[in-house]
């Protein structure tokens, strides 16, 4: 079977989940459900079309994931560079957990049990971008739904290891 690093070199890669900058941003707070992390996020173009402007239109996408994780968690996120995400509390109560590939940690409330985000500066890396996170929008602290623009992304679902591969076997394993 193909390592995620061969396949992402030899597969034609759709539009990255990242919305590309346009010079006009907002910074967010968030926290998990207790609050034990909080974290600041700042992002271009806006999350908000009321912060948006007329020679500005545009609005940050989150990104609806359909790996096998994001879509049993419901996580919509977004990918901020790393330099514009600051763990501003409870970096102590931050766990990880290594899915898939095993390449990106997914950060944690050792607390509350939140999913926070993700540090995709691996696979950012390997693809020769800027490092980035992908962060859980459900986090923000006015988080609205209704608010938010979202785009489908199915991309994880098509890196190796398959989760339904995985889940087979350890139900056959009994």
């Amino acid at each position: 079977m193909a390592t995620t690093t061969e396949l992402l070199k030899d597969m034609e890669l759709p539009k990255l989940p990242s919305t590309d900058p346009n010079g006009l941003s907002a910074k967010y707070d968030l926290h998990c459900h207790c609050g034990s992390i909080r974290y600041t996020m700042t992002i271009s173009p806006p999350l908000y079309a009321s912060q948006t402007t007329a020679e500005q239109p545009e609005q940050c996408e989150a990104v609806e994931c359909f790996c096998s994780y994001c879509a049993r968690n419901g996580v919509w996120a977004v990918h901020p560079l790393t330099k514009d995400v600051v763990f501003t509390h409870g970096l102590h109560d931050r766990v990880e957990y290594l899915l898939g590939a095993k390449m990106n940690p997914q950060w944690f409330c050792r607390v509350c049990g939140s999913a926070v985000g993700t540090d995709l500066s691996p696979l950012t890396t390997l693809l020769g971008l800027e490092e980035r996170y992908s962060i859980n929008l459900r986090m923000l602290k006015d988080f609205d739904a209704e608010k938010l623009k979202v785009r489908k992304c199915d991309l994880a679902r098509r890196l190796p290891p398959k989760y339904e591969d995985i889940i087979d076997e350890m139900y056959a394993k009994g």
